[in-house]
């Protein structure tokens, strides 16, 4: 067997491993994944078989009811929320309608759609910080700003389709000549789900994209981060593909780094 093909076993059968599945109906499926929401429980998602051969994957409304009942509102007067929100869903092809998440598709894009919904909920999930009494700037925003302030050239919120054409979407793609960095904004790094998921998105890249850098942006400035030893291991176990930590208290001391030039050493 060919070291490629030795990855690619090991890395099905590590999803095969952490996701579950259950017929709860005879055309619904309970899709249970190793994520985390913002109440510890783990993420689940749900897909409608329908008649005509499409399915719907969907949360089934938790997400955003979950948000909502730890005091998080997403109507009313809350216009920067919900344009938040709709910006998200946008970008990942996801509807919204009464609350519940969904994407309708043919049973051959499941593995992609999925991949779209699990982001999407991870994403609007991170938005808890945006409660009245938490931090009130993007860090999002700050990050993009040092970018341009430091003449370094970017494209956003763009996807990258992997193995067996699964998309994941990162926040920053800088272009360096022949590999290239693909930057993860993380708000709070002591989230461990969040430094997971990075792994496994690198993992559907790797056949796609073997010359990429990765770099993990972590606010240390707005939230404080205990864990990066553990984030730093996560990303050395799970995953072939190099990725960097860079708390943003260090931005400063390593613009070279994030610029179009090759990866440096973190100072």
């Amino acid at each position: 067997m060919s070291n490629a093909n030795m990855l690619e076993r090991s890395y099905f059968n590590w999803l095969m491993k952490e996701y579950t599945f259950e017929d709860l109906e005879s055309d619904i499926v309970r899709i249970d994944s190793p994520f985390f929401d913002s109440n510890f429980d783990y993420i689940v998602m749900y897909a409608e078989f329908h008649k005509n051969g499409s399915i719907t994957l969907t949360d089934d409304g938790w997400t955003i009811d979950n948000l909502e009942s730890q005091g998080l509102s997403l109507s009313g007067n809350a216009k920067t929320r919900k344009k938040i929100l709709q910006d998200i869903i946008d970008s990942l092809g996801v509807e919204c309608r009464d609350g519940e998440l969904f994407i309708t598709t043919d049973v051959e894009d499941f593995p992609k759609v999925k991949q779209r919904l699990l982001q999407a909920i991870m994403k609007i999930n991170d938005m808890i910080v945006l409660r009245d009494d938490k931090v009130k700037n993007m860090f999002f925003e700050d990050v993009e700003e040092f970018l341009k302030s430091n003449k370094i050239l970017f494209d956003k919120n763009l996807s990258f389709a992997g193995k067996g054409g699964i998309t994941v979407q990162f926040d920053f793609s800088v272009p360096t000549g022949n590999r290239g960095k693909l930057m993860r904004v993380i708000g709070n790094g002591n989230d461990l789900n969040k430094s997971k998921l990075l792994t496994m998105d690198t993992r559907i890249l790797q056949s796609t994209r073997p010359n990429t850098d990765y770099i993990a942006v972590i606010d240390n400035i707005n939230n404080k981060f205990t864990e990066e030893k553990k984030v730093e291991a996560i990303f050395k176990e799970n995953t072939d593909s190099k990725i960097i930590t860079l708390p943003a208290s260090r931005m400063k001391d390593n613009v070279k780094l994030l610029s179009n030039e090759p990866v440096f050493q973190l100072s």
